[in-house]
């Protein structure tokens, strides 16, 4: 569904929770019933069947009133003990249950599907689902609409009709068993009946909701408490076991209401568990274990150990042998303790281990996984959670002390083949450089970062443009971040340039340096290069009231400004909450699919790629210089000249330029990955300087590989993997905020990169595309909004299905195995065709020359 229909549908949506539009009706107003309000204020049919915890709760009110009517018949037992005998107290009770079990049975077959036993249901999702009548709109605090119809038909109808069906069967069946015993007094346990029927009525039509939510909590502590009643006034004082036995056994009536007590216990241990575990079938009856659970596992009886790096938690597996799963501190985003942690509340929690008394912490991981933890002793429940929550927050991105971090304790357990620190070094690429234009050098003006704390030591650098200007150009520069040349076109030798905003604020102040080195960049003089700013234009003019702004056209008369807006760290970081809030709510797909559009997730990843064209074909088509900048030029500004290097350059598609890729634009360049990096989808840090920022270019860049299946040689496990790696890594590449603080903190030398780790053969296996054919053209993706979609194998994998998708990969890697083996057994045979055509001509060529040899002679 696109952005600009629901946009548009939003002006005909009814108000309210519960008014709607019926079929060929234009007038919003109550549904019918057996319908209900989608999100697009439309009735529609509910077709759900009834599930467990519906089907319990009918159970529930059925049970009820079977109390009701065996608690009248032991009083009456009492009153007439001696015309009242066994026999007929017994008949009485099995008359009662047949009753409630027809009546049952014929609510079930009343409702739709008419004659099955079963019903088709509106689902309850809220409290306010029983009482539509305190949700009735009114509408330009004038007109009232009335959508006071039954939202979670037919199970509040079902009640009703099951205590009519009850007393009308009653009335049948008791008055025949009267006649026949001759016993006139009987007929008080159906006069007692028709006063609480009413009752019972009166109370579901009040308080059904309340019950519907409730009834497995009640039902459980009502039948503990009262057959505790029960065997305290069956022992009445007796302290031996077997006197009391004797009195147990020795009475049909106790053995019946011990029965009642079983039964209402069971109904509520399955309406709390509804079995959603193959566990709870053994567990049922007993105490639960602390536990500990992901999404695809349950380990019961684990051991959690918290140490100075991670949380260890160790299980017993079924063949006897331990196994560790271990959490990083860095990778907790977030904790949720389903109990209260204030002290003044804790005294309403129940202490003793029992089945209702299970406390569950939920913990979101930056990679977005969610552990929790099953705990059956609040105070053990309570240490976990605040040392959890402890420290994720010393694990905070300013509160952090970079060295407690497990990357500077990590033993290298590898061995390395190509050091990863100085595989992409400032000299490396400068060679390449080289090969396309000798007009640029290596700069040590920032030595020591003497001039900007965020850009590298050594720079390239105009050869025309001395340290001094650099130095002036500096200051004029936000942070320090003066015009450095990102990529050097090959054919037209147009380059892409990044740095900050120009400090020119509301007098415009102009810096003659800063103008010379942004014209020493545009190589193509005959025409006019492009200043693109992502910021927009009216935040442009408040940046400059604050001393900021924007290149001025009348210093800058050889370049023309294009302002292309992209959201700044504090708008991506909310609309990637909103997203992984979607994508854990998996409930129904309308309203997935409505959080979905909400986020506004593909929208940023749409203009990110868009604005990256726009910089593709201004190198490649118009042959001239982009200058792209925002605010601070370490956010939006590397994501735009990163993902415009992809779509011009093809060694930027290869595992080793795509590596060289985010080492020079994003690690070199400045981006503050630690702070950036602090918090995911799920938390937030006490900075508020958290973004997704890396992850929307990774989204952009499998975005660009789904387009363009066969012109990338790395697969999206190498885009997850580093996702993961940025958020929580035992390596040291993303866990600084820029060179300066790395070179502060020796982390070359305390810390392994983890280009190391990924640039091994047995690694790179697994990053590797069998469909990869080098492209060496310009990649033209389609930025359309159909064109966009859902990075699922990322967002989703720990809450939808991935094994398909995996057999599907598998099967794709057999078959250009197979392809692979093919063509070399075809190359092969040519090679033999070859050298037998050779052989063939050798030997033709020497009976010729016998022949001659021969006629000469």
């Amino acid at each position: 569904m696109s952005r600009n229909f629901l946009e548009k549908s939003k002006i005909y949506l009814c108000p309210g929770k519960y008014c709607g539009y019926q079929n060929n009706s234009t007038n919003c107003g109550a549904c019918q019933r057996g319908y209900r309000v989608n999100t697009e204020s439309i009735c529609q049919l509910c077709h759900e069947t009834l599930s467990l915890y519906n089907f319990m709760y009918i159970v529930f009110m059925a049970l009820l009133a079977l109390s009701f009517h065996w608690y009248f018949i032991n009083r009456l037992q009492k009153k007439k003990q001696r015309e009242f005998t066994l026999v007929k107290q017994t008949i009485l009770y099995f008359l009662s249950i047949l009753e409630i079990l027809l009546a049952f049975i014929f609510t079930l077959l009343t409702f739709p599907p008419i004659g099955k036993l079963t019903m088709n249901v509106c689902q309850v999702k809220l409290l306010s689902d029983f009482y539509p009548m305190f949700h009735n709109p009114i509408v330009n605090y004038r007109k009232k609409l009335r959508c006071s119809y039954e939202v979670v038909y037919p199970l509040q109808s079902a009640i009703f009709v099951l205590y009519t069906y009850a007393s009308l069967i009653m009335l049948l069946l008791r008055p025949l068993f009267v006649s026949i015993i001759h016993q006139k007094f009987i007929s008080a346990s159906i006069y007692s009946a028709l006063h609480f029927y009413p009752c019972l009525l009166i109370l579901h039509a009040l308080c059904g909701g309340f019950i519907y939510f409730s009834f497995p909590i009640l039902t459980i502590t009502s039948a503990i408490f009262l057959n505790a009643i029960h065997f305290t006034l069956i022992a009445n004082g007796e302290n031996n076991w077997i006197s009391f036995i004797r009195k147990l056994c020795g009475n049909i009536q106790n053995w019946i209401i011990y029965l009642v007590h079983v039964i209402l216990l069971l109904c509520g241990l399955i309406s709390l568990t509804q079995f959603e575990d193959e566990y709870h079938l053994i567990l049922l009856p007993t105490v639960f274990l602390p536990v500990f659970r992901d999404h695809l596992q349950s380990y019961p009886e684990s051991i959690v150990n918290v140490t100075l790096h991670n949380v260890i938690i160790t299980h017993k597996q079924s063949d006897g042998n331990y196994k560790e799963l271990w959490i990083f501190y860095t990778n907790m985003d977030a904790i949720q303790p389903k109990f209260p942690m204030k002290t003044e509340f804790r005294s309403q929690l129940p202490l003793s281990p029992s089945m209702s008394s299970t406390y569950t912490i939920i913990v979101r991981l930056k990679t977005l996984e969610t552990c929790y933890f099953d705990v059956s002793v609040l105070d053990d429940a309570i240490k976990l959670a605040e040392s959890l929550d402890a420290l994720i927050t010393y694990t905070d991105g300013l509160n952090c002390d970079v060295t407690f971090l497990f990357p500077f304790c990590f033993p290298r357990d590898f061995e390395v083949i190509q050091d990863g620190w100085t595989a992409f070094s400032v000299e490396s690429e400068f060679s390449r450089l080289q090969a396309i234009s000798d007009e640029w050098r290596i700069s040590d003006v920032n030595k020591n970062f003497a001039i900007c704390e965020t850009y590298p030591e050594r720079l390239v650098v105009p050869k025309s443009i001395t340290d001094e200007y650099l130095k002036r150009s500096a200051q004029f520069r936000s942070h320090g971040r003066f015009p450095l040349l990102c990529y050097l076109h090959k054919s037209s030798k147009s380059c892409i340039i990044r740095c900050a905003q120009p400090l020119i604020g509301s007098s415009v102040r102009r810096c003659k340096e800063d103008e010379g080195l942004v014209n020493a960049m545009l190589t193509q003089r005959h025409k006019k290069g492009w200043i693109l700013d992502t910021r927009h234009a009216n935040v442009v003019k408040s940046a400059q009231n604050k001393g900021g702004g924007c290149e001025p056209d009348q210093h800058y008369a050889l370049w023309k400004r294009l302002h292309r807006h992209l959201d700044k760290h504090n708008v991506l970081q909310e609309s990637f909450t909103k997203l992984m809030d979607a994508c854990i709510d998996q409930s129904e797909k309308d309203r997935w699919l409505s959080k979905l559009d909400n986020s506004n997730w593909l929208l940023h990843v749409k203009e990110a790629l868009t604005t990256a064209c726009i910089v593709a074909q201004t190198i490649d088509c118009e042959e001239t210089s982009v200058l792209i900048h925002g605010s601070d030029g370490w956010d939006t500004t590397l994501l735009v000249t990163s993902l415009a290097q992809i779509l011009l350059d093809p060694d930027c598609r290869t595992i080793t330029g795509f590596e060289a890729l985010i080492e020079r634009e994003w690690i070199q360049a400045g981006h503050p990955f630690r702070l950036r990096c602090s918090r995911s989808g799920f938390g937030r840090s006490t900075h508020g300087q958290e973004s997704p920022l890396f992850t929307l270019f990774l989204d952009c860049t499998w975005q660009l590989l789904q387009q363009f299946a066969c012109s990338f040689e790395f697969n999206d496990t190498l885009l997850i993997e580093l996702f993961q790696h940025a958020y929580s890594s035992k390596f040291g590449t993303f866990i600084f905020n820029n060179e300066k603080e790395k070179l502060k903190y020796n982390g070359i030398k305390h810390t392994v990169s983890l280009w190391s780790y990924f640039n091994r053969p047995e690694i790179l296996h697994a990053f590797l595309n069998p469909f990869y054919e080098p492209n060496l053209s310009v990649l033209w993706p389609s930025v359309a909004a159909q064109s966009i979609i859902l990075w699922r194998s990322l967002y989703l994998r720990f809450y939808e299905n991935q094994i398909p998708q995996r057999e599907v990969w598998d099967e794709y890697l057999l078959i250009k195995g197979k392809e692979i083996q093919l063509r070399s057994y075809v190359n092969k045979l040519r090679q033999e065709l070859l050298e037998l055509e050779r052989k063939c001509t050798e030997k033709t060529n020497m009976i010729k020359t016998e022949k001659d040899s021969v006629v000469t002679i």
